[in-house]
C-alpha cells in the first residue's frame, strides 16, 4: 500500500464508508457537529462520572513546577477504510480516509476538520506517450 496522504479539499467528492455516502463537506460538517455535542453533552451531563470533565480539564493547563502551559484545542484523530469518488474521476478508489478534528472547547480557535486520502493503488495517469509505445510494440 502506498502510505501517501493526501488531502481533500474539494467539498464535492464524494466518500464512502462501508454503506454511507458523504461528500467531504458534509462530512466535515457532521463530524465536528458530532464531537462537539459529545464534548458538550459529557462536560454538562456526566457529573456524576468521575472521567465526565476529563475532556475540560485536559484542554485548559498544566503546570510543571513553575511553568503553566495552556493547551487550546482538542484532537481526536482516526483512520478508516473507504472509497472515494473525486469529481472527473473514472470511477470509485480504495484506500484509507484520515480524519483530523482540532476543537477548541474555550472558543480560542475555529474548530477543523482535516480529511486526507491515502489509495491502496496509485493510479498513474495515462502518458500521451502511450499511444506511440502500443504502436512501437506491435512492430
Amino acid at each position: 500500500m502506498n502510505s501517501k496522504f493526501t488531502p481533500l479539499n474539494c467539498d464535492d467528492d464524494v466518500i464512502l464508508l462501508e454503506r454511507d455516502t458523504f461528500t467531504v463537506g458534509r462530512f466535515k460538517e457532521l463530524s465536528n457537529h458530532e464531537i462537539r455535542n459529545k464534548l458538550n453533552y459529557s462536560i454538562n451531563e456526566g457529573s456524576n462520572n468521575r472521567y465526565s470533565n476529563s475532556a475540560l480539564v485536559f484542554s485548559s493547563c498544566i503546570s510543571l513546577g513553575e511553568q503553566k502551559i495552556s493547551f487550546t484545542e482538542i484532537q481526536f484523530n482516526s483512520i478508516k477504510d473507504c472509497q472515494i469518488l473525486k469529481i472527473g474521476s473514472k470511477g470509485w478508489q480504495k484506500g484509507k480516509l484520515k480524519i483530523n478534528v482540532c476543537i477548541s472547547p474555550q472558543g480560542c480557535h475555529l474548530d477543523k476538520v482535516c480529511l486526507e486520502f491515502c489509495p491502496d493503488e496509485l493510479v498513474e495517469p495515462e502518458s500521451p506517450l502511450d499511444d506511440i509505445r502500443k504502436l512501437v510494440e506491435q512492430k
